[in-house]
């Protein structure tokens, strides 16, 4: 019984291990792809896949506790067994001595008289007598005693098997509760399963959701930038327009750790001091810092460096100066932000708000208006 179930047991581990796994090793693949939905998603199924892992384990707990249970009625079986064959014995022995009492009582009722007689006429005394008399007595309550010992020990046998029969039924009682409890664990564990099952099926069409939307947008963003490159190319700007990568230099990424200092610094048209910046006044103040002279618009702005398409993000280095013109035309720039790396610039956006950190591909994909950038 024991083997049994712990062969279910093993069964079901079986069963749910690869569903386990199958989640965590396609988790990394999903890594670049993720959204608020994805990220609840996927902690819900980290919630389910440790209820699982709980239920996996507390059934694995059930069976060692039935096995012992199943141990246990089985040692006390094995004993009941023993004492009812020793009580076969006892009563065998009772029996057997009581049988060998009534013998002797039926001889001596016989045979009293010729016993009495011989006792009799042996006596040298009355005291003699009296003494032989008491002897003839003390044979038959020996015999008697011999007889009511055997008895107790048979009685002492039929307690301890009655004792054992009352600890196996509490024992068989026992048991029937484990077996239950680890039904129960089992059910509970296959419902776990299908339900962490549909909660992988739902991540992974979220993601398919997220990986299709991600898709769109990069094609959206390529045609934007295409038909930038393209506006950029039919205005004549002389050699700030013409790209050359060999042109770009090193970079300055120390302008990043000056502007992050301004964070939170309010919005103040025309400004240009840390008690109010607007977006050319924000950027041309940091790189006076690192002793680097700037126009004072983001359109001359555009024009202090090395170009760098719209197209080449995979160009842009912290410190360089990013600009957005209307309909992504380069002849009406208006806003000028400070790369910061990754997917980050540092601007100051316009009245009402503060030097903030933004996202340059969520500008270009909400508003479409990035030109290109420029490394001074």
């Amino acid at each position: 019984m024991r083997t049994r179930f712990r062969s279910v047991v093993v069964r079901i581990v079986a069963a749910t291990l690869p569903l386990a796994l199958a989640f965590v090793t396609s988790a990394p693949a999903y890594g670049a792809l993720t959204n608020k939905a994805i990220e609840a998603k996927r902690a819900q199924a980290a919630q389910a896949q440790q209820t699982l892992d709980r239920l996996q384990t507390d059934l694995e707990m059930r069976g060692e506790e039935l096995g012992q249970i199943e141990d246990a009625v089985a040692q006390t079986r094995e004993q009941v067994d023993q004492a009812e064959a020793d009580l076969a014995s006892a009563t065998a022995e009772v029996q057997r001595t009581q049988g060998q009492l009534d013998q002797r009582a039926g001889s001596m009722y016989r045979n009293g008289q010729i016993n009495v007689v011989a006792v009799f006429l042996g006596a040298t005394s009355f005291q003699d007598f009296i003494t032989r008399l008491d002897m003839l007595r003390r044979i038959g309550m020996s015999d008697a005693a011999l007889v009511v010992s055997v008895k107790d020990a048979r009685d002492r046998v039929q307690t301890a098997k009655s004792a054992l029969e009352a600890r196996e039924a509490e024992q068989v009682a026992l048991r029937e509760q484990a077996r239950e409890k680890a039904e129960q664990v089992q059910e509970a564990l296959t419902a776990q399963k299908a339900f962490l099952g549909t909660i992988n099926a739902q991540l992974k069409k979220l993601i398919a959701e997220e990986r299709a939307r991600q898709a769109k947008l990069a094609a959206e963003r390529a045609a934007r930038l295409a038909a930038a490159r393209k506006a950029a190319a039919s205005h004549e700007h002389g050699k700030i327009l013409a790209f050359n990568e060999s042109l770009l230099g090193g970079g300055h990424a120390d302008v990043v750790a000056i502007a992050k200092k301004y964070l939170g610094v309010p919005y103040v048209w025309g400004g240009t001091s840390p008690s109010g910046f607007d977006c050319s006044g924000l950027c041309q103040y940091c790189y006076a810092k690192i002793g680097v002279d700037l126009p004072r618009t983001s359109r001359e702005q555009f024009h202090a460096g090395a170009y760098i398409p719209p197209n080449r993000l995979d160009l842009l280095k912290p410190g360089d100066l990013v600009f957005f013109g209307v309909n992504a035309d380069p002849d009406q720039i208006h806003h000028v932000g400070i790369f910061a790396g990754g997917d980050s610039f540092i601007e100051a956006p316009f009245t009402g708000d503060v030097v903030r950190i933004s996202s340059l591909t969520g500008r270009i994909d909400s508003k479409g208006d990035y030109v290109g950038a420029c490394r001074p």
